[in-house]
């Protein structure tokens, strides 16, 4: 067929009941009857998907079987006849919406995942660290105090659900409990963090940033103006930024609970069109072209500017080791 007839076809079937010309129930072989797979329906329904596919100069009907039941394949051959044997046949199943891997649940946890506080939507998991003095047996979950902590509004011991409650993380997704935070005050932050107790049993992969590589450490010597950083993020996935400003003070941040001002903070700018960060990829770890850990990500406005704290500034508060 040419692309004009092979369009008009498709058309014609379209309007077409085309379940009218799968093979009623009766006239189905017994074998068939037996398939405790097959859905059982009052009426007979369509299963196929129908598009355009070139094959050599010809277009062809590209039928895309998503369901088999009974009568499909007299379905399939009804088109098949109609197409005269132009018809390129895939069986494809069940289609669904395509979900970025840091928006499932994660077993093992993977830096860059859905996590947040049971009450909160949804953030990322920015790391893992080890308390400072500890036996290097207490691994905790870093991310920021508005993800975990619920911006104050939460208590020690508190569920952690990965993935987060809006990616459909439920009580059963409980990968953790709240152990510490910074508490968020109107002025004079330097950092949105906290941690939380793995449960007993959860895997994790303790330094990998996917698409990345392995970190490799945190950074000691201080970040300069126009350098490219990266994250893996929970909305945003893995993208690279510059560094547009350092030791940001003064900055108005929005929360649920007001607005807070910030001191000592790095602002990143997108490197192409499309933002560094957005909501849901709070709490993500920022590294450098090293892959040395150098920002927490707390903030942004969704365009051009995201704000992050500094990463030994977080440890050094919260009294904790980067895990790597």
């Amino acid at each position: 067929m040419n692309l004009d007839n092979a369009r008009a076809l498709k058309a014609e079937l379209r309007a077409e009941p085309l379940a009218g010309h799968m093979a009623a129930a009766s006239a189905l072989p017994r074998a068939a009857m037996l398939i405790r797979e097959t859905p059982r329906v009052k009426k007979p329904q369509s299963t196929v998907a129908i598009g355009l596919t070139q094959k050599g100069a010809d277009v062809w009907l590209a039928v895309r079987v998503q369901r088999v039941t009974p009568g499909t394949e007299s379905l399939v051959e009804y088109i098949r006849e109609r197409a005269k044997g132009e018809c390129d046949v895939r069986l494809v199943g069940r289609v669904v919406k395509q979900v970025p891997w840091h928006q499932k649940k994660n077993r093992p946890l993977r830096i860059g995942g859905s996590i947040g506080h049971i009450q909160v939507t949804a953030g990322t998991l920015g790391a893992f660290v080890a308390p400072r003095g500890g036996d290097g047996s207490e691994d905790l979950i870093l991310s920021n105090n508005h993800v975990l902590a619920n911006e104050n509004n939460a208590s020690q011991g508190d569920a952690i659900l990965q993935p987060g409650k809006v990616d459909g993380g439920r009580r059963t997704d409980t990968v953790g409990r709240l152990h510490a935070f910074r508490p968020l005050k109107a002025r004079g932050n330097t950092i949105d963090a906290a941690t939380a107790d793995l449960i007993e049993g959860i895997e994790y992969h303790f330094d990998w940033l996917e698409g990345r590589g392995a970190i490799a450490g945190v950074r000691a010597t201080p970040l300069g103006i126009g350098e490219p950083v990266f994250k893996v993020g929970r909305t945003t996935g893995l993208t690279e930024g510059r560094v547009a400003a350092i030791e940001v003070d003064d900055l108005v941040v929005g929360f649920d609970r007001g607005d807070l001002l910030f001191d000592g903070q790095i602002e990143i700018a997108p490197v192409g069109t499309e933002p560094f960060s957005l909501g849901g990829d709070s709490g993500s770890l920022i590294v450098d072209s090293e892959q040395m850990a150098v920002g927490l990500l707390f903030a942004g406005n969704d365009v051009d500017a995201t704000y992050a704290n500094q990463i030994q500034e977080v440890l050094d508060i919260l009294r904790v080791d980067l895990v790597f």
